[in-house]
């Protein structure tokens, strides 16, 4: 088996699931043969039903007797509502590597893809320099763009790249965002800042208030007009709002090809999942409360990025 002290970074993966036939456990089994060496995988269960529990278990079990650096971690939480800050905090305090990446199971890439990863992880020595945290954006595909990217995935091509924004086929893609919640950290920074805030439950907006927080220590830029205010999750067409300033810590990783899609899939259904409204007016006090506040400076030396860059080719 490989030895775990050799992983660059630890991919963590949030789940929760009431049946080995669901959607989510589909996902899982091929992010897990698609992901290479050098990652160390955290599956963080947050509450499955014990048959679930059951079959992470042994896949987990399976994939380690194959030398991939996987591991499991299960909450004890099936009677609480689900909540992606709190799995994220266990996978990574469990996380044995020096960089964590926050990895929903609906995202997908080809291998080449994380292994240009891993390089820009190393390039920018985020295992010493937590100034360096990024975001690796994200494609948000449609119903037919899934399609489309699967059968290519299935055949090993890249169904199209996404270096050039202006490019992307708007008939699959519903929108990209750069900004995304798939936050590339040091783990002992982002453990003494005390993680994701727990305070938001179920999904939407705690990936925002990390970022919020993280900008603060290391700030790429100078912040844009109305900083506080959510422009929704379409195109940025103008320097306005933080959706925008967060898309600048995902601009370098898009340029090195590192971009991931999400795969469509129906609403969800469980109850309290969906808490955007409760949970965008956390976000919006938190950051109210900051917007005076002068931000720090220990960039330890990273290149700030001209927004209007940003701009240029949407």
């Amino acid at each position: 088996m490989e030895n775990e002290s050799y992983t660059a970074a630890s991919i963590i993966v949030p789940l929760r699931a009431q049946a080995v036939e669901q959607r989510e456990i589909l996902r899982l089994n091929r992010l897990l043969e698609t992901i290479p060496a050098g990652f160390e995988v955290i599956i963080v269960d947050d509450g499955s039903e014990p048959t679930v529990r059951r079959y992470i278990r042994n896949i987990v079990e399976q994939r380690r007797l194959q030398g991939q650096v996987v591991r499991g971690v299960y909450l004890r939480t099936r009677h609480r509502r689900f909540s992606l800050a709190r799995a994220r905090n266990r996978g990574a305090r469990a996380a044995r590597s020096p960089v964590v990446l926050f990895h929903d199971v609906d995202f997908l890439a080809l291998t080449k893809v994380y292994q240009r990863l891993l390089i820009h992880i190393r390039e920018v020595e985020l295992a010493t320099r937590p100034e360096h945290f990024f975001c690796v954006p994200v494609a948000f595909l449609t119903e037919e763009g899934t399609e489309h990217f699967l059968t290519h995935f299935e055949a090993s091509e890249e169904a199209w790249c996404f270096r050039k924004r202006h490019n992307h086929p708007h008939e699959r893609m519903n929108f990209l965002v750069q900004g995304s919640s798939c936050i590339v950290t040091n783990r002992d920074d982002l453990l003494a800042m005390g993680g994701h805030d727990e305070g938001f439950k179920g999904h939407g907006a705690e990936d925002f208030e990390l970022l919020h927080r993280l900008s603060c220590q290391y700030p790429i830029a100078p912040r844009p007009p109305e900083y506080t205010r959510n422009m929704g999750s379409g195109p940025i067409t103008e320097y306005r709002g933080f959706r925008a300033y967060f898309a600048l810590y995902g601009e370098e990783c898009r340029q090195q090809g590192c971009t991931l899609v999400h795969l469509w899939h129906p609403k969800r259904t469980e109850k309290g999942y969906y808490r955007h409204k409760q949970n965008f007016k956390r976000l919006q006090a938190v950051m109210e409360r900051d917007v005076g506040k002068v931000c720090s400076l220990k960039n330890g030396g990273r290149s700030q990025i001209d927004p209007r860059k940003l701009l240029e080719v949407y």
